[in-house]
């Protein structure tokens, strides 16, 4: 994974707007592939299987590592405001670049899961109709209803909320290590000098995020 390029708009130096998109698109296309895995599964907002909890965290894992080698060279490839934050924070980005980062990652995963949605809208376009010719074998009428009777975005487009047995502190606790095992896998084996990895540090990198979603995946099962 090549180290971030400088597109610090201090000391003269022009912002530069290619890296900000490089953000915008990447991570876009990382919620598509890693929610639309979710939402392939047909069984999101239901009890996770085995085979589908290593699906799904496959799913993340193998995205971030196609976008960080497609998109390493044009913005570094963070797609995640927690690494953005640790570059600007050991001042390897300068505040106002983070910023723009960051948002650029905000307006991409909600673009990343407009796109997702448009893709997998049709799949509840039949639940009202109770037609014998589209049956609900994935129970995505069930996972999708509202509360107003209506049907929402299929499977919730993957989204996730705290199990109900996993206390808030937990759930942060767990947040907060998968966070960590992904921001120290970025610093050392993507920007450290000393660090062996090289060309090879984006397939670390995928593996630090399929490691995060397999340990906390059954604590935020839900796509309700």
């Amino acid at each position: 994974m090549p180290k971030f390029p400088s597109c610090s708009g201090t000391e003269g130096k022009p912002m530069d707007w290619r890296a900000i998109a490089g953000e915008f698109l990447a991570t876009a296309l990382f919620v598509w592939a890693g929610c639309g895995a979710a939402v392939a599964s047909s069984k999101w907002g239901t009890d996770l299987g085995a085979a589908d909890l290593v699906a799904i965290s496959l799913g993340f894992g193998l995205a971030i590592t196609t976008l960080a080698y497609g998109f390493g060279h044009i913005s570094g490839g963070h797609m995640n405001p927690a690494v953005t934050f640790s570059f600007v924070w050991l001042r390897d980005m300068d505040l106002k670049t983070g910023l723009l980062y960051m948002l650029a990652q905000f307006a991409g995963a909600w673009f990343g899961a407009l796109v997702l949605w448009g893709c997998t809208a049709s799949l509840v376009f039949y639940c009202d109709l109770n037609d014998a010719r589209y049956p609900d074998n994935s129970n995505v009428c069930e996972t999708s209803a509202t509360g107003d009777g209506g049907y929402g975005p299929p499977y919730g487009l993957g989204a996730n909320q705290v199990a109900p047995k996993v206390t808030n502190g937990c759930a942060f606790l767990i947040e907060g290590v998968g966070t960590f095992v992904l921001v120290i896998t970025v610093l050392h084996a993507a920007v450290h000098k000393k660090s062996t990895a090289s060309n090879a540090a984006p397939i670390a990198i995928g593996w630090a995020v399929l490691i995060a979603h397999l340990g906390k995946l059954r604590n935020f099962p839900t796509g309700r």
